[in-house]
């Protein structure tokens, strides 16, 4: 009998949700060096022009299906959650 369709779909999704919450975990990580080099020398959290670089960039590497409005808000949250480590520090 062969395996349900939905249930394989569902797996990948699994498979890809593991990689995608290891991949945030390794930005975060990167996230908190850059805050302990912007705390020792004394630079603000928060860049505007960096932030409006990524943005850009995320835009110029979405191909789809997801609207680039979309993208922004899934980056928007994650630089949100960002800022908030490096404040911690």
């Amino acid at each position: 009998m062969p395996a349900d369709p939905l249930d394989e779909l569902r797996l990948k999704i699994d498979s890809l949700d593991a990689q995608i919450v290891d991949l945030l975990n390794q930005r975060a990580h990167v996230v908190v060096e850059i805050g302990k080099l912007k705390q020792q020398q004394n630079s603000p959290v928060y860049a505007p022009d960096r932030e409006k670089a990524v943005m850009e960039k995320v835009r110029s590497l979405n191909k789809g299906p997801l609207s680039n409005r979309s993208m922004e808000a899934v980056y928007r949250e994650l630089m949100s959650g960002s800022f908030a480590l490096e404040r911690t520090l």
